[in-house]
């Protein structure tokens, strides 16, 4: 693994670190509301730094994101049950399909797939309206992330994903332990 420090790549790492500054503390909201904003946040400063290091279907799947968990943030505003419903389904599909048509126009190796997997995930467990499942399904997302971020050689990515694989297992475990003693 080569790491190439020029202005991009750093400014890249530096991007990163606030990234994972805004991911890190999802795992320990209990609000949908705010899982959904600070990911928003963080999606956009990561399409910048996969566009700084060339991982276009990362940066493509970053804009999944951000359209995803905007429309979730507005719907959240306007639906207030637990329960999924019909239309839920067909929105998921639909953020399926939109990864799929993505991910033929950026594909690039099979290393960018991990992006596409992380992502396919990460979209159904923000999909649940149980927090529970979010921090269950971080698992699996974290670990397909760290392998995209190990294929595009990048050293924050890989260190900050590592950090967000432990705290998403912590995260999780406390949810669980929550629930229990509720």
């Amino acid at each position: 693994m080569v790491f190439n420090w020029t202005f991009e790549y750093i400014l890249s790492q530096i991007l990163i670190i606030i990234v994972y500054a805004f991911i890190c503390t999802t795992y320990f909201f209990k609000n949908r509301k705010k899982i959904l904003v600070a990911n928003i946040i963080a999606h956009v400063l990561q399409a910048i730094s996969f566009l700084l290091t060339g991982g276009l279907t990362g940066a493509a799947m970053d804009f999944i994101y951000v359209s995803r968990d905007t429309f979730f943030v507005i719907d959240e505003k306007n639906r207030k049950s637990k329960v999924l419903k019909k239309r839920d389904y067909i929105i998921l599909s639909i953020v399926i399909i939109m990864i799929i048509v993505f991910t033929v126009f950026t594909y690039d190796g099979w290393g960018s797939l991990l992006s596409v997997v992380a992502t396919i995930i990460s979209t159904i467990a923000i999909w649940q309206k149980k927090t529970k499942y979010y921090k269950l399904l971080g698992i699996p997302v974290s670990i397909a992330w760290l392998g995209y971020y190990i294929y595009l050689s990048s050293l924050f990515g890989i260190i900050l994903e590592s950090i967000l694989l432990i705290s998403t297992i912590f995260g999780f475990i406390l949810e669980k332990n929550d629930s229990q003693n509720s």
